[in-house]
């Protein structure tokens, strides 16, 4: 059975809308999420982000910093997955889209989908990320917490309707301050 894991750049009081406003990678960052993508078998990414993850990946392959090409050339390999309510155009190579109708149909698309593959990375958007937490369809959170105060943006938890109760499995420090929690949902 596959592992659901939501990763995310996240601000220090929770916000993770408008992160290329205030996040602040490294090349450390980069290494691990190259050692990251090299163990993902599926990449899941919300409709209202798809098509500009699609596009920065793809040009990325053309960068001039060697790390982020690296990671482009993987992602953009890996097979990804579109959630969704309606149809998308798909733009980025080896995507395929599921149409959900509502939290039921998104928890079965999500369990057969757990059923083919071994490691789930969920990228992106808020909206996405909050269906995963409120329909309890995930496994581990990796979450890298940037050292700044945004105060305005959306929260991560804000539409969570229970208390989950996580483990800490990782933490890393890295040397720009921020910090990488990573935690796994206790059944």
């Amino acid at each position: 059975m596959g592992n659901i894991i939501l990763t995310m750049q996240m601000s220090l009081d929770g916000v993770v809308s408008g992160e290329d406003r205030w996040m602040t990678l490294s090349e450390e960052i980069f290494e691990d999420y190259l050692e990251y993508y090299n163990s993902v078998d599926t990449i899941i990414v919300g409709r209202n982000s798809y098509a500009s993850l699609a596009q920065h990946w793809q040009q990325a392959e053309n960068s001039s910093n060697s790390l982020e090409r690296a990671i482009a050339v993987r992602i953009n390999e890996i097979p990804k997955v579109v959630i969704s309510r309606s149809e998308v155009d798909l733009i980025w190579r080896n995507s395929q889209q599921i149409v959900v109708t509502d939290a039921q149909s998104f928890a079965r698309e999500l369990e057969a989908l757990k059923k083919q593959v071994n490691q789930i990375s969920v990228e992106s958007g808020v909206h996405t990320w909050q269906s995963f937490i409120q329909n309890d369809l995930f496994d581990e959170l990796w979450l890298l917490v940037h050292p700044v105060i945004v105060s305005q943006g959306q929260r991560l938890f804000a539409l969570a309707e229970k208390q989950q109760s996580l483990r800490l499995c990782r933490t890393k420090t890295y040397e720009n301050g921020v910090v990488g929690l990573c935690y796994q949902k206790i059944e």
